[in-house]
């Protein structure tokens, strides 16, 4: 079963001509009876990469995070001038000084106070600002290069995967940057005004806070040094389990059919008990932590206390300092608290962190879009040479050194059994995935030799039919929308109850069959116009006999270079080129009238196909375009439309 692909408009892929010559596969492969090389896997960028990362997006808002960090700075030094007022207090009590002296300290607490609690509020809030206009910037190219990657990295690694780092782990990123990070800021501030601060009322109470800070160092090395695996396990482990959840929808009925349900939930029972137990790890290494921390706030505040009250009989400082030293420290467990209890959130969003920075270095970089070359041909030739390519997994290569030349402005069909190769080879066609080894290469010099790949999937996004449409081409007006679809005969989408402003899909809006949906994404070819397009069973959806969808494939072929993959041979009679495919190797190739009168594989095939085909010409039928489903009959594939310009960058359309 061929992946669902998503919508988009015509883009250079790897292992396909990006506009500057050819571009090869790998051509120092192994044997080709070796073993394949594996899929690699979506990776997780390391500490020092991902620590990069962030520096490098903080560093283009260095003068926002400048005027922060002052505002927290002032705001936390405002605060803290309390304790020392408090201190003043009770000496002016004891010399009884007078009231109007302590009338001027009160005026000072509440000032203090107000501007404190002010100053540390409008730098909570310019700091959530900051971080959440970093954020989106790393959520876009997040998913700018996930729609970039290549298939066959997505297929090893399991659609769950990415599914994870774009919404689990943004989420917890997004937590964190939210709500523990301007605490743990406006923490390590106030940690390092206080620490001054005892040093100032006299060192040895300073040095007797710092008493507590080898048990703090113990605490946060030894849960560090265990929770990045733990948490980093936790992620994957749920992903799996997403993995089984997403193949179990997917294969609904294939499980229905054989029975196998009980098999399948016996799998994601025990998914799901491996990501728990993991979770009870982390528990349990928080609680150790967490006690770890009360031990040593208690030894801290016990020492400072005994320090001040030997000093204070000694007569080194007063009783209003050694008042005011308690409270520095005893207004550090809140700041310590917070910034050691968050470790736990910030490992958490350390995990999600790496893993999408993993996608951004996995995805290949973004090609230029150059010029086309003046008096070029629109339509360019494809070299395919030595193509060998396997499957992760698979015992054997799904093609075998396969040679073919594609003429420029042809119509070639793959043909075949199932298994044969047809659908490999069209997709690394069109740019999807690289071969294992050999080459496939467009014609030389060409400057816009960009794909497009419509598959047998259907797929229909939540949104208006004209945002459906506007996914290949998001600036088309109207009166162009109007125009193709009228071109490739879908006048059914313009007809009363329907129209460009319908919604589809969801649970409110109209749901079209697969037949009409597909018609959609052929007109969305011609709104895209990509010099070479590779379709993919493109009718196997609308019902046999379908002299509209027939006629609407004519159209979108017309004045390119074409590969079909032809699901009926009534479709490749009239190409170009006939390709017949057979164990992943090319058996045949020619027009039907020379591959007729070989009386090869292919008469054969034929002969088969017109003997149970009463009448191959007759295409009658409607395919039922544009008509709504029966109730309880919705189309199995509906998502939310991506915001133009955003989703489209893959050249795959279904």
């Amino acid at each position: 079963m061929n992946p669902p692909a998503s919508t988009s408009p015509p883009t250079p892929l790897p292992g396909t001509d990006d506009g500057t010559g050819p571009v090869t596969g790998t051509d120092a492969a192994p044997p080709p009876d070796a073993p394949g090389p594996a899929r690699p896997l979506l990776p997780v960028a390391g500490p020092g990469r991902t620590r990069r990362e962030i520096l490098r997006r903080l560093a283009r808002r260095r003068g926002r995070l400048t005027v922060t960090l002052l505002v927290l700075l002032a705001g936390t030094a405002a605060s803290l001038t309390v304790p020392p007022l408090l201190g003043a207090v009770v000496d002016t009590v004891v010399d009884r000084s007078g009231h109007g002296r302590l009338a001027v300290l009160g005026a000072a607490l509440v000032g203090a106070s107000l501007v404190g609690a002010a100053l540390t509020w409008q730098g909570g809030r310019m700091l959530i600002a900051l971080i959440q206009d970093t954020l989106a910037g790393l959520r876009e190219d997040v998913f700018d290069a996930a729609v970039r990657l290549p298939a066959d990295t997505l297929e090893s690694s399991g659609s769950s995967d990415v599914v994870s780092r774009v919404t689990g782990d943004v989420e917890a990123i997004s937590e964190a940057a939210s709500e523990v990070l301007p605490d743990i800021t406006t923490a390590g501030l106030t940690i390092a005004l206080t620490v001054t601060g005892l040093a100032v009322l006299d060192p040895r109470l300073a040095l007797a806070g710092l008493v507590c800070l080898p048990l703090h160092w113990y605490a946060t090395r030894r849960f560090l040094a265990r929770s990045h695996q733990v948490y980093g396990d936790i992620r994957r482990l749920e992903s799996a389990r997403g993995q089984t959840v997403i193949e179990a929808v997917r294969g609904a009925e294939t499980i229905r059919a054989y029975r196998t349900q009980r098999t399948h939930l016996t799998e994601l029972a025990v998914r799901g008990e491996r990501a728990i137990d993991r979770q009870y790890d982390g528990a349990r290494l928080r609680n150790r932590f967490y006690g770890l921390l009360h031990t040593a706030e208690f030894v801290g505040l016990a020492t400072v206390l005994a320090v001040g009250y030997a000093l204070l009989g000694r007569g080194a400082i007063t009783l209003g300092a050694a008042t005011a030293a308690a409270l520095y420290f005893h207004r550090l467990f809140g700041p310590i608290g917070v910034l050691l209890t968050s470790l736990d959130d910030i490992q958490r969003a350390t995990v999600g962190l790496a893993r999408l920075v993993g996608v951004i270095d996995a995805a290949p970089p973004r090609p230029a879009s150059p010029a086309p070359a003046p008096n070029a041909r629109r339509s360019p030739a494809v070299g395919v040479t030595g193509v060998w390519y396997r499957y992760s997994g698979s015992a054997r290569p799904a093609l075998h050194d396969v040679s073919l030349t594609i003429p420029g402005g042809a119509t070639v069909a793959l043909v075949g059994a199932s298994g044969s190769g047809k659908s490999t080879l069209a997709r690394l066609v069109a740019g999807v995935g690289r071969p294992d080894r050999g080459r496939i290469t467009t014609e030389p010099g060409r400057q816009d030799a960009l794909r497009y790949l419509v598959t047998q999937e259907v797929h229909l996004f939540n949104g208006t039919l004209a945002d459906n449409l506007r996914l290949a081409r998001p600036g088309a007006t109207d009166a162009e929308l109007v125009a193709v679809l009228r071109e490739v005969g879908a006048d059914w989408a313009l007809e009363p109850g329907l129209g460009l402003d319908t919604v589809l899909g969801g649970p409110d809006g109209a749901d079209l069959d697969d037949g009409s949906v597909q018609h959609l994404a052929l007109a969305r070819v011609l709104l895209a116009d990509p010099p070479l397009l590779v379709l993919d069973e493109p009718t196997a959806e609308s019902g046999p006999g379908s002299r509209v969808l027939t006629a609407a494939l004519a159209r979108v072929t017309r004045d390119r270079t074409s590969v079909i993959v032809a699901h009926r041979l009534e479709q490749a009679r009239a190409c170009d080129l006939i390709v017949l495919l057979k164990d992943g190797r090319v058996a045949e190739e020619g027009t039907h009238a020379s591959l007729l009168a070989s009386e090869g594989e292919y008469a054969s095939l034929w002969r088969a196909y017109a003997g149970r085909t009463p009448d191959v010409t007759d295409d009658s039928g409607t395919g039922g375009y544009g008509t709504a489903r029966a109730p309880g009959q919705r189309h199995r594939d509906v998502t939310g439309a991506p915001e133009p310009g955003t989703a489209a960058r893959t050249g795959r359309e279904n």
